[in-house]
């Protein structure tokens, strides 16, 4: 579990956050989102969070309310906290989210060889519906399937 859990806070993410929240992105993810996706889907009124221990920001989700659904749009954790339980932490801002807004349904994909992030939905109750095939790109020629599940509140 995380060391420092009970000085964890989630906050919404602010424009002097993103150095922090590029870094830890360019350091987690296969193919990162640019600073500039980053700056848009702030300017966009997206729900980007980010959750800070000790004036240092360890992890982020972006996620987005459509209808009565939500979007996972992106999300990590740094890769010096992972393997944590802060995984779970992520996903108890998501839900929470998506529960005080009343959103019944929450999307995400994954990309089919992340087996890790794969079990972690599965323990959130996440369901597989549907592969999207060679959805997300890699550093070579060939794409990755991204396997789509879904969360419904009862």
């Amino acid at each position: 579990m995380f060391d420092c859990e009970q000085s964890l806070e989630w906050r919404d993410m602010r424009d002097v956050d993103l150095d922090q929240v590029t870094n830890i992105e360019q350091n987690t993810q296969l193919v990162p989102w640019s600073r500039g996706m980053f700056e848009e889907s702030l300017d966009a009124h997206q729900l980007c969070r980010v959750a800070e221990s000790r004036n240092q920001i360890i992890a982020f989700h972006i996620v987005c309310p459509v209808v009565d659904e939500l979007h996972v749009l992106n999300l990590a954790v740094a890769a010096q906290y992972q393997r944590r339980g802060l995984g779970h932490a992520v996903m108890r801002d998501i839900i929470a989210l998506s529960e005080g807004k009343a959103l019944t349904k929450i999307f995400l994909e994954v990309r089919s060889g992340n087996s890790v992030a794969q079990s972690l939905y599965q323990k959130w109750q996440f369901t597989q519906i549907a592969i999207r095939k060679e959805y997300y790109r890699t550093n070579g020629i060939d794409r990755e399937d991204a396997c789509v599940y879904v969360r419904q509140s009862s």
